[in-house]
Formats: C-alpha cells, sequence, structure tokens
C-alpha cells in the first residue's frame, strides 16, 4: 500500500492532511513482474487495507485502477465509497451495478456523483450515465430531482428497474407540481410513473384521452401491479377507445403493449389473425400460458419469428409443468396439443 503524500481525488488535501492513516489503495505496490511487456494487475490484499482510509489513485493503467475501485467497494466501508471520484463512479456505473456488494454502497455512489449540488441541479446527461445504478435510489430522492424539466421526466418514467413505490413518490410529487398533468400531452411525458398515480385520479379521464396516449406508453408500465394493468386494459378496450379484442387491427394490438398480459384466453382467440403481427416478444414473455394455449391455427401463421418461439417454449413447457403435478399422466387438451404442434412446425420452417 502507497502512503498518500499529495491528494489528488475529490476529497481534497485538507481531508488528507487530518487523516495519518490515508493510503491509495493499490495491488501494483511491490509487483514488478512482466508479461509480454506488460505489467500484472493484482487485487490489493485485504490484510493491508486500512479500512475507513482508503482513496483511489486514478492512473493511466486503466485495468488496475478498476481493480483497485472494486478493492474498494467489496472491502471498504461506506467512508471510503464516498470518497470514490465522481467522474470515475459515472463511467464505470455499469460495471459497480453488476458486482455483489451491500447496497448501502451502490446508495452511497449518488452521493459521491451529487457532490455538494442539491438534487434539483443534475443535468439529464449525468442521469443517464448513472442510469443502471439508478433503481437504488429511494423514491424521496428521486422526487427531489428537476420533474419540470421534461427529458428528467421522461428518464424516470422510461426506466425500467423502477419499482412501485418509488413511482408512486415521484407521482406525488409531479401531481403537486403541475396542475395540468391529466393533459394527453404530460401523461405521455409520465410513462412508468402512471403506476404510481391513484386509480381514481384515472378513472375520471375522459375516455377518447386513452386514444391520444403515445405507441410507447404501456411498453414501459412494468411497475404496475395486476389490478392496476386490468384497470387501464378495461380504459383501452372500451367502446370510445379500441373497442372489443375482434375490432382491434394490429396497430392496436402493438399500442397495448403489456396490458395484453391481462386478455382472457377466449378473447384472444377473438382477434382477427393479421392483428397478431402486433404482438411484440417482449409482451409474448408477460402472457401467461393458460392465456396463450387459446391461440388459433390461422393467429399462428401472423405472428413473427421471435415471439412465435416464445410461445411454442412457453406452451412446451407449461405442459411438461402439468405432466409433473399430475404424476406424469398427461393431461393435454387436444386445442393445446394442437397449438403446441403447429406452433413447433412453424418453428422449425
Amino acid at each position: 500500500m502507497e502512503i498518500i503524500t499529495i491528494c489528488c481525488n475529490n476529497s481534497g488535501a485538507s481531508g488528507v492532511a487530518s487523516d495519518p492513516l490515508a493510503q491509495y489503495c493499490s495491488g501494483s505496490i511491490m509487483r514488478a513482474e512482466l508479461f509480454q511487456n506488460k505489467t500484472g494487475v493484482h487485487l490489493p490484499s485485504p490484510q493491508y487495507m486500512h479500512r475507513g482510509h482508503l482513496y483511489l489513485k486514478v492512473t493511466k493503467d486503466y485495468m488496475q485502477t478498476a481493480v483497485d475501485a472494486f478493492a474498494i467497494l467489496l472491502k471498504g466501508n461506506i467512508n471510503d465509497v464516498l470518497r470514490l471520484p465522481a467522474a470515475y463512479v459515472l463511467k464505470s456505473a455499469r460495471t459497480i451495478a453488476m458486482m455483489r456488494i451491500a447496497k448501502e454502497k451502490l446508495v452511497a455512489t449518488w452521493t459521491v456523483v451529487k457532490g455538494n449540488r442539491h438534487p434539483i441541479e443534475i443535468t439529464p446527461r449525468i442521469l443517464e450515465q448513472y442510469r443502471p445504478l439508478f433503481k437504488y435510489l429511494n423514491g424521496n430522492e428521486i422526487a427531489k430531482l428537476n420533474l419540470t424539466d421534461e427529458r428528467i421526466l421522461t428518464y424516470i418514467g422510461t426506466h425500467a428497474d423502477l419499482d412501485r413505490h418509488q413511482v408512486g413518490i415521484v407521482a406525488s410529487r409531479y401531481i403537486k407540481l403541475n396542475p395540468r398533468w391529466m393533459e394527453p400531452r404530460y401523461l405521455n411525458l409520465m410513462n412508468n410513473i402512471l403506476c404510481g398515480v391513484p386509480m381514481n385520479f384515472m378513472r375520471k379521464q375522459a375516455e377518447n384521452t386513452y386514444l391520444q396516449l403515445t405507441h410507447e406508453m404501456f411498453y414501459h408500465i412494468k411497475a404496475c401491479d395486476p389490478l392496476q394493468r386490468r384497470f387501464y386494459y378495461a380504459m383501452m378496450t372500451r367502446t370510445q377507445a379500441l373497442g372489443k379484442p375482434y375490432s382491434w387491427s394490429a396497430r392496436d394490438v402493438s399500442r397495448l403493449g403489456l396490458l395484453l398480459t391481462e386478455i382472457d384466453g377466449p378473447d384472444l382467440a377473438m382477434v382477427k389473425p393479421e392483428a397478431m403481427s402486433g404482438i411484440t416478444a417482449q409482451v409474448m414473455l408477460e402472457i401467461p400460458p393458460q392465456t396463450l394455449k387459446h391461440v388459433t391455427e390461422m393467429q399462428l401463421r401472423f405472428i413473427a419469428q421471435k415471439p412465435l418461439n416464445i410461445l411454442a417454449k412457453k406452451l412446451s413447457d407449461y405442459q411438461d409443468e402439468l405432466r409433473i403435478y399430475n404424476k406424469g399422466y398427461c393431461l393435454m387438451t387436444l386445442n393445446t396439443l394442437l397449438v403446441v404442434m403447429i406452433a413447433l412446425n412453424f418453428v422449425m420452417k
């Protein structure tokens, strides 16, 4: 380990001067071997690391710097994580998100990135770099961002890893900030944040409002629970919206997005065969096999190849589970067997 004589990171020289145990965490100290004229990369020895007094020295040896940062995140404490350079955390956000480390340390990276700024001062560019770690923030911290900036609102609404509690706090904050939030223009910016809006508010919307929502809206509602999805499905299938399944076009099916996971099997069988081309692979992954077994042979002919592969795999796995649960006796209905065989036939072609 190298004892710090000059501070070169974001903690400042004054912080180092007051800490006699401060040290750079480096695995390259006392190692000078070469392989193909390149120095080796080493993980610092934990027994020589003074937890609570570690600093990261960013050098041109990017691999060794990355390993040193990994050692601090893995073996250091919260104070060590808070001393990491903000620029380095942003550049390494995806790698840090893959690590199996304490959640408290992952949350602490936001304090590093934020620095002395208020959350409302954080720019969309910084948030985009921080995207892999953004899901670890609590809802209160997310709600402090500049929600009046449409780019930040869209960023939050299209983030795939936020839960209902997080978007609920954000939705509550945004409703207070924007009295006109119920207009289609602002609903289209909210996306997944709609999952945090009480359904009583959405019942007051005019039926034609749902026709003004963007095509991608219901692909982002991953934080919604089944009850909310059923509610939005009921709103979208009203007469003044998309209507009944037998009247849908491929565009209508595509607009429903993840709401298709709430469709009943008999209703799915009523969809026009050519409209089935609107089902994407993302949606097919979410539709339960109990519903997919109602798909007809004619509908299978219009489903794209990737969703068709997923359908065949899900139905095959579903029937295997039934055999196990019923002690080896096959209870596959004739209709389901026909769907599986036809789907597999299309896949093999």
